[in-house]
């Protein structure tokens, strides 16, 4: 990060402390009247009480832990009866959900103008007198510890920080935001806002600038150029690693085995952890030997717990010389891990030797971008393409991102509900779809029947006519041949011709009104096959895209690791906004890309 001269910001907001109102629970059968951080952990459990959460054993039984030693006991799951707090809070909740929909509309006007207020006391941050957005600026309140994934700490009280374990970052001409602040530094170099240790798991915890801001859009740039550059010294950094997996050197012979994981099976480096990820999870610097397994056919399994405290399990082939390394490290770790003494900090030096500003972190950037880039190159889409199939062949290759950087997730309990619901609805929009169709066919088939009969009829009537009027031309010509009165005849005629022509005029119009009629109808019945047929298809991508996405996570490749530039470059080319696939935060996040040189290579 590059260093600032001045930073004012009017700190963040901490939540006020909560008011006691007296409420009890019962304990092993006995009343017991609460503290108020007491009431607090247990009308926070109370509003859990109907979710999955509750019936969590593992979630429960650390609630109860910890809520036991708020009350100086030791308890159990069951131990408590919380009745009294969980009736209360369903009666709130139908007090809410009763409210008259006039006070319901005036109370959302209220949060939101008291938002929009807070955001522009504390949601900004002048930097060099440029104002940028922060992230969040809320402090965390006290809470249930809900975790990730099987997290083990789920279920855990998080207290959160007061105004006196927060430090803020300020230049030394900034006013000082009211406030018992912990501390007030200046850490120009570093540009967080606020920061604290986290109570439960120890780690700190920074408020930063936001995604969309100045300084992280900098950020985002070197990185995705850094990818690029990597790109085009791939071979040479193989090169470097796989030299070193030989060795003598021990420690270096490490660092070089746990590159080649995170470069070939993408691993993340192991201990650089995000900030909520507090449990035992692994990458390639941490693995133990209990996460690895040689199989007899040579391949080597993997099984650990991976971001997100999602469950990883890969199998692959790897060369003799890594595969003997990973023998020879597991036999002397005992239970410790494999690379014991080695950590990111190694891996990057050992990077930069051959790479300045090379971390384990733009290899998975590298292969993440690449893979939307090869999988785009194989999408048929067509400029004359609706925009949902363009979206879908942008989730397609962003799926592939997610696969080769292993964003695996816990599949939603409600998954196969939600699966189902939409089968359920692409079947009735085919249903919809056939017997529209048919209805329209019937329609054309029946008016072309009335068409014939009434054409029928008409022709019928004109050979008539043209038929009485061929009769009284010959009578006319008898009188005239003869030297008679012709004035009758000659008005029989006369009539008889317009009967003829009124005939054939209408036998035209039925003609021109069933080719008018049918082309319309022809139309309507194309317009409303295209208007099901995109309906059926969009419900049917849907369908598609909850099916290949079952158990992963596109959000973190598409937000972290995928260079926007390529579905930038990719959407021009095809005729698609890129805004159109990323959401709102992460459009305002990669707004830089429209303002970049045009990239020949892309």
């Amino acid at each position: 990060m590059h260093s600032v001269n001045t930073l004012h910001h009017n700190g963040v907001i901490v939540p006020p402390r909560y008011e006691g109102r007296g409420l009890t629970v019962k304990i092993k059968g006995q009343p017991a009247r609460l503290r108020d951080e007491q009431e607090e952990m247990a009308f926070a459990w109370a509003k859990k009480f109907g979710t999955p959460y509750v019936d969590d054993p593992k979630f429960a039984e650390n609630f109860h832990e910890d809520f036991g030693k708020a009350l100086g006991l030791k308890l159990l799951p069951g131990d408590v009866d919380f009745t009294d707090i969980i009736q209360l809070v369903q009666r709130e909740r139908e007090e809410k959900q009763n409210l008259a929909p006039e006070v319901k509309k005036a109370q959302a006007a209220e949060r939101k103008a008291q938002r929009e207020s807070n955001k522009e006391m504390y949601g900004y941050a002048t930097v060099d007198g440029q104002r940028m957005e922060l992230g969040n600026y809320n402090v965390e309140p006290n809470s249930i510890f809900m975790g990730r994934g099987q997290h083990p700490w789920r279920g855990r009280w998080k207290q959160g920080p007061g105004y006196e374990d927060i430090e803020l970052n300020l230049s030394p001409d900034a006013p000082r935001p009211p406030g018992n602040w912990k501390a007030i530094v200046w850490e120009p170099d570093k540009i967080w806002i606020a920061r604290w240790t986290d109570r439960l798991s120890g780690k700190k915890k920074y408020v930063w600038p936001g995604d969309a801001s100045f300084l992280k859009q900098r950020k985002d740039i070197e990185k995705y150029d850094k990818a690029r550059a990597l790109k085009e010294r791939l071979d040479e950094v193989k090169a470097h690693i796989e030299g070193n997996l030989t060795v003598e050197d021990l420690k270096r012979r490490k660092v070089a085995t746990v590159c080649y994981l995170i470069d070939r099976l993408k691993f993340r480096v192991g201990d650089e952890k995000d900030e909520d990820d507090e449990a035992d999870t692994v990458g390639a610097s941490t693995l133990r030997p209990e996460h690895v397994c040689f199989n007899g056919d040579g391949s080597v399994t993997f099984n650990f717990l991976g971001k997100d405290s999602v469950p990883m399990n890969i199998t692959a082939n790897l060369p003799p010389r890594v595969v003997q390394n990973l023998r020879d490290f597991t036999s002397g770790a005992g239970k410790e891990s494999l690379f014991e003494g080695i950590n990111s900090g190694h891996v990057g030096d050992f990077l930069k030797e051959i790479m300045e500003g090379l971390s384990a972190k733009v290899f998975r950037t590298l292969y993440a971008t690449d893979a939307v880039g090869g999988k785009l190159a194989t999408e048929t889409v067509k400029p004359e393409d609706p925009d949902y199939v363009k979206r879908q062949a942008a989730l397609r290759a962003n799926l592939e991102a997610a696969i080769v950087c292993n964003h695996k997730r816990t599949i939603p309990k409600t998954w196969p509900q939600s699966l189902q619901a939409k089968k359920d609805r692409l079947r009735q929009l085919e249903e919809k779809a056939s017997v529209g169709e048919k209805a329209m066919r019937q329609r054309l088939v029946d008016e072309e029947k009335n068409y014939r009969e009434k054409l029928v009829e008409a022709e019928n009537r004109l050979a008539e006519a043209e038929k009485r009027e061929g009769e009284l031309r010959a009578q006319l010509a008898e009188v005239e041949a003869s030297g008679g009165d012709d004035k009758a005849p000659r008005k029989r005629l006369a009539a008889a011709r317009e009967k003829t022509k009124s005939a054939r005029e209408r036998v035209r119009k039925l003609k021109n009104a069933y080719v008018t009629g049918s082309m319309k109808l022809r139309k309507q019945l194309e317009k409303r096959r295209r208007r099901d047929g995109e309906a059926v298809e969009r419900m049917r991508l849907q369908v598609e895209a909850q099916e290949i996405t079952r158990d992963y996570n596109l959000g973190t490749s598409l937000k972290n690791y995928v260079d926007p530039r390529i579905y930038y470059d990719w959407g021009k080319r095809v005729g698609f906004d890129w805004r159109s696939y990323y959401p709102t935060t992460l459009q305002k996040k990669f707004s830089w890309i429209e303002e970049q040189p045009e990239d020949e290579e892309s």
